[in-house]
This record gives C-alpha cells, sequence and structure tokens, in this order.
C-alpha cells in the first residue's frame, strides 16, 4: 500500500461539507498496479467532490482525459476520448469492508482513505471495447487496410446495388416461399 500512499485522501483535518480534490492518473499511475494494459499514454484527470459529515463521507468522482489506442479496423494509434463517473459512500465501523462498490466501511479510528484502486477501475471500465480510428468514421481514411476490407467485403456498398437486390428478393421471396418451410422463410427477411 505504501506505493499508493500518493492516492490517500486524509479526512480528519477537513472541515464539515464539500472539499476537492485532483489527481493525474498517468502512465506510471498504471504501472503501479502491475497489471498489462493495451493502452499507452494516459492523460487522464480525476476529480473528486468529497462532502464530509458527521457520520460519513460522500465522494463523487468523475475522469476526464485521453489514451493512445490502437484502431480496430485499421491498427493505427489514435488519441481517445475517455470519461467516467462515480460515487461512493464512506460509512464508520468495527472493520474495514470494501466488497460492495458503492458503500466501504472504515474502521472509525482511521483517518484517511485510499482511493486509488477506485480510480484504476473506474478508468480502466472508461476505455471503450470498440475503438476505431475517427477518421474510418468520417470516411476519410486512408489507411490501406480499410481499402483491403472494401476489396473483400461480402456485401456491396454502393446503393444502387442494394435497391437491384431489394428488388430482386422482393421477386424471388414469391417463388422460393413455396419450397421452402415457412419457418426457415422468415430468415431471408434478415439478409443485408
Amino acid at each position: 500500500m505504501d506505493k499508493l500512499k500518493n492516492y490517500n485522501i486524509i479526512f480528519t483535518s477537513l472541515p464539515f461539507g464539500k472539499s476537492d480534490f485532483t489527481f493525474e492518473l498517468s502512465q506510471s499511475f498504471f504501472e503501479l498496479f502491475d497489471i498489462e494494459q493495451d493502452f499507452e499514454n494516459p492523460n487522464i484527470i480525476a476529480t473528486i467532490i468529497l462532502e464530509k459529515k458527521s457520520t460519513m463521507l460522500e465522494l463523487e468522482i468523475q475522469l476526464k482525459g485521453t489514451i493512445t489506442v490502437p484502431c480496430d479496423l485499421t491498427g493505427e494509434l489514435f488519441e481517445q476520448e475517455i470519461s467516467n463517473k462515480a460515487e461512493l459512500i464512506v460509512k464508520f465501523g468495527d472493520e474495514f469492508d470494501d466488497t460492495d462498490n458503492e458503500i466501504w466501511i472504515i474502521p472509525r479510528e482511521e483517518y484517511q482513505i485510499n482511493i486509488a484502486q477506485v480510480l484504476y477501475e473506474l478508468a480502466m471500465l472508461s476505455v471503450p471495447t470498440k475503438r476505431i480510428h475517427p477518421d474510418v468514421l468520417n470516411g476519410k481514411s486512408d489507411s490501406d487496410m480499410i481499402e483491403l476490407l472494401d476489396q473483400y467485403s461480402i456485401y456491396e456498398l454502393n446503393e444502387d446495388a442494394e435497391e437491384d437486390n431489394e428488388d430482386k428478393n422482393n421477386n424471388d421471396d414469391d417463388d422460393d416461399n413455396e419450397d421452402i418451410d415457412p419457418r426457415w422463410a422468415k430468415l431471408k427477411d434478415l439478409k443485408p
């Protein structure tokens, strides 16, 4: 826990009410957890609003920043914006219990909480599973990979061909439905 001490919040000296904290999550933060990430160059700012009450602490945590990830289609690296937020309630009890993601119980004699694990999990959950370069989405990508995908695609991309196929399918459906079991005929509606 010593390596995570920079992410301790000492709450005993705080006045009742709200206090703001800001943490910068860079590559060195993620290296503290000894788990390999599939992104690079994280530049994330964690803003925490801690409200101290007589019987509990309420934390509002918000992450915002960028990471560098490879595009799933082209393999090119690009900056992906990420954001996430969470709320955490910290109550006082006999022993430490963080099994609930939203409510922690810490010993009454404790004077600080460590939020490194919460920040790490929140950051990892904000990383999208599907990553597509913005140029690919806008249709402005000059990548050779996109050309190869288009070349070997089984779907026709021009609209005229799609309209021709729809007309042909409508005419063929009447003839084919006589030979096909009606339960299987419904599958023809799923064609692209």
